[in-house]
């Protein structure tokens, strides 16, 4: 059974998510103010101005997951050296740490210790030592994942993978996700970048849901790449990694990174294949910067492996059962398209 949509004149009017069953409607919002939704954001900051040593010195002394304050986050498990992220760019800014990325377990656990053997299977992985971006000038200027570099940022998904083996051994975890929030507005509880890892001893609802609707729709996949192409959406692709601007995401700038023959775990992915999927990866958060968005790696149960990807920044309204996709959502995939083109020469 195809994809449920309705295509006039070559342009996308309504699309059917075939693992939620919520109906995209594609609609013109480029008239409708959202003056109050993002009231909280100043676009009128002087260039020239800058963060305060005082100021910068206030938050970075009160965040657990900066340099110095390692006795402020739960015990560390592990952590990696600049010998071990030897591309680490961050060494001017911040010449004192001792440490580029750490691993420790979550305060807060997201799933209850006593349903995991005692053990707490919530991880968090602190992505760089430093807080702010350089020169920043509010205290909106933070570090943020797609400026790490790509390099970097295959380093962060091998600490994904190690710590995923490591939950796995745990007999009462069947199911491991990772998930990233950038950004107030994408419920981030620290402004440190950082991202978490979580083991449960159930398979995770959504990935239920999407082995579930390839079981009723074999070609799921296959259907969902097809699409994209038609409709223009398809960001980059090559003969194990396809990225597309996602119609049928969460939110209405939601993109996918999906490596269709491979149906297997990200600790299970050969180096080679480790790289190309970051690299895939890392170019849609690089493009889009400092929005506020969040990504989740889905795995498991004989799914391929995909990373669901969703800038948070704009506002939506996702009414029973309805979403509301802007009708630019092909020039975005076409203006990220001549971005990575760009980046390439």
């Amino acid at each position: 059974m195809p994809i449920e949509c309705e295509i006039r004149d070559g342009a996308l009017v309504w699309i059917k998510n075939p693992v939620s069953g919520v109906i995209s409607y594609v609609v013109d919002v480029s008239g409708k103010s959202f003056a109050f939704t993002l009231g909280g954001r100043d676009p009128n900051v002087d260039a020239s101005q800058h963060l305060s040593p005082e100021a910068i010195r206030h938050a970075t002394e009160a965040c657990p997951f900066c340099p110095g304050n390692e006795d402020s986050a739960p015990p560390e498990l592990f952590r990696l050296s600049l010998e071990d992220v030897p591309e680490w760019s961050g060494l001017k800014a911040a010449p004192h740490s001792r440490w580029v990325m750490r691993v420790f377990n979550n305060l807060f656990p997201r799933i209850p210790s006593e349903l995991t053997g005692d053990r707490n299977e919530s991880y968090i992985v602190v992505e760089d030592p430093r807080h702010f971006i350089d020169s920043p000038r509010t205290a909106a200027d933070l570090m943020f994942t797609g400026t790490l570099g790509s390099r970097h940022f295959i380093h962060l998904l091998q600490t994904d993978a190690f710590v995923m083996r490591r939950a796995l051994e745990n007999p009462n975890i069947c199911s491991v996700v990772i998930r990233k929030n950038q950004g107030r507005e994408s419920g981030a509880s620290q402004p440190h970048l950082h991202q978490q890892i979580l083991g449960s001893p159930e398979p995770f609802p959504a990935v239920v849901a999407e082995a579930r609707a390839e079981r009723d729709h074999p070609h799921l996949w296959q259907e969902i790449i097809a699409l994209m192409d038609r409709l223009g959406l398809v960001i980059d692709r090559t003969s194990n990694i396809v990225s597309y601007a996602s119609p049928i995401g969460a939110f209405p700038r939601s993109y996918d990174v999906l490596m269709p023959n491979f149906r297997g775990l990200l600790c299970e992915l050969s180096k080679d294949q480790m790289v190309e999927f970051g690299n895939a990866i890392y170019r849609v958060l690089s493009t889009l910067g400092p929005l506020p968005l969040d990504y989740e790696i889905h795995q498991g149960e004989g799914l391929p492996l995909h990373a669901h990807l969703n800038a948070r920044l704009y506002p939506y309204s996702n009414v029973a059962g309805t979403l509301n996709l802007p009708s630019t959502l092909l020039q975005s995939a076409a203006a990220i398209r001549s971005a990575l083109a760009r980046h390439r020469e």
